[in-house]
């Protein structure tokens, strides 16, 4: 998956492929799938343990997409501004890793 940085003084953006999109919504709306589920249990008054084994499901999958996303970022978005001289970039994603520690 490979996505493209448009940023300017007004709007910031990420022009993603269509099939790069259709990825991200897929695994979308797999956590989602997972949430209700969950939820589902909690409504049935499922065991706690069953409930916290598939909350730590869903977590990973969340952190996993997270992770594509970075990824894409840091070889998109962010080679595309380091290239340009634009290294205060880097002050974001220095925020984005103290986010997500």
């Amino acid at each position: 998956m490979e996505e493209h940085c448009c940023c300017n003084a007004h709007e910031r953006k990420t022009i993603r492929s269509e099939e790069e999109k259709r990825t991200i919504i897929s695994r979308l709306n797999r956590i989602s799938g997972q949430l209700n589920g969950i939820k589902r249990m909690v409504e049935e008054d499922r065991y706690c343990d069953d409930i916290l084994v598939q909350l730590a499901a869903a977590d990973a999958s969340v952190k996993s997409l997270s992770a594509v996303i970075l990824k894409n970022h840091l070889h998109g978005c962010v080679a595309e501004h380091v290239k340009a001289g634009d290294t205060a970039v880097l002050d974001e994603i220095v925020d984005l890793f103290k986010r997500f520690s």
